[in-house]
C-alpha cells in the first residue's frame, strides 16, 4: 500500500498526462474496432488488432513526445515498444475472446475489460522499459 501512495506521488504529472494519452488512444481503439466490425463485418479480433496497433502508434508517438519526454534514440525504443505492444495485443485480444465466446458478451463488454488490463501492462512496461532506454 505504501508502495501505491508513493508511486502516485512521485509520477502524478506522469500519470495525468498518460491518463490524457491513454483516454485518446482508447477513445481510437474503441471507434475504429466499432467501426471495422459493425459497418465494415470484420471479424472483430481482425478489428481489434487493427485499431489496437493503430493506437499502439498514436500512443507510443505522444507518451513519447509529451508525457515522458523522453530523448532515447527511436531505434532502440521502436523495438521494446513494439514487443510490449505485441504482448498487449496478444492479451487484448485473449481476454476479448474469452469475454465474447466463453462468457457470451458483446465485443464492447470484453474490450472494456481487456483495455483496463492492458492499460496496466502498458503503462509499466513502457515506463520502466520503452521510454528509459
Amino acid at each position: 500500500m505504501k508502495f501505491a501512495i508513493h508511486f502516485i506521488k512521485d509520477n502524478k504529472t506522469i500519470l495525468k498526462k498518460y491518463f490524457v494519452v491513454g483516454l485518446s488512444s482508447t477513445i481510437i481503439d474503441f471507434a475504429i474496432l466499432f467501426i471495422l466490425t459493425d459497418f465494415f463485418n470484420l471479424y472483430y479480433i481482425a478489428s481489434a488488432t487493427i485499431a489496437f496497433i493503430i493506437a499502439a502508434f498514436f500512443n507510443y508517438f505522444f507518451n513519447r513526445t509529451w508525457t515522458f519526454r523522453s530523448n532515447g534514440k527511436r531505434r532502440k525504443q521502436l523495438p521494446v515498444f513494439f514487443i510490449i505492444a505485441t504482448l498487449g495485443i496478444l492479451l487484448n485480444n485473449n481476454i476479448l475472446y474469452f469475454c465474447v465466446e466463453q462468457l457470451g458478451w458483446w465485443y464492447i463488454y470484453g474490450k472494456i475489460i481487456a483495455t483496463g488490463i492492458v492499460t496496466s501492462w502498458n503503462f509499466f512496461g513502457n515506463k520502466y522499459l520503452t521510454f528509459k532506454i
